[in-house]
């Protein structure tokens, strides 16, 4: 005789006792922290992007779900994913790492563009040791 499905689940079931460990996603800071909120302007102007499809980057920056994406913006998680379809197009990207990869690009674009008031994302921008400067 097959084992109903709660008898299956209670063997792998973790006990309650105690909080549970923290995670390392949990001790991560968001993605999105890791440029400044002038650095999200300048880059939602130089890729054209409306305020919601910059919110919609920053969640993906923030490894959010389109359900948590969704939640946190108070719309559907459909409309999050119809959003997401369109910026990859408006961006000519096919997923989220092309879309994290695309806006790193244009961030490094801004900071090494003449007259930039974005600070460089090398501290050794000026010495020759760069990696980051073309040569």
């Amino acid at each position: 005789m097959p084992r109903s499905r709660t008898s299956i689940r209670s063997q792998f079931a973790t006990p309650a006792a105690g909080p549970a460990p923290a995670t390392d996603k949990a001790r991560r800071f968001p993605g999105s922290t890791m440029l400044s909120e002038l650095a999200w302007k300048e880059i939602a102007r130089s890729l054209k992007l409306s305020g919601r499809e910059l919110q919609l980057v920053r969640g993906v920056f923030d490894d959010c779900t389109e359900l948590a994406i969704a939640g946190n913006l108070g719309i559907a998680r459909r409309t999050v994913c119809t959003h997401c379809e369109r910026l990859y197009r408006k961006l000519a990207v096919t997923g989220r790492v092309k879309l994290v990869l695309r806006v790193m690009e244009e961030f490094h674009a801004l900071t090494v563009s003449p007259g930039n008031i974005l600070p460089p994302i090398c501290r050794n921008w000026d010495a020759p040791r760069c990696p980051l400067r073309r040569k």
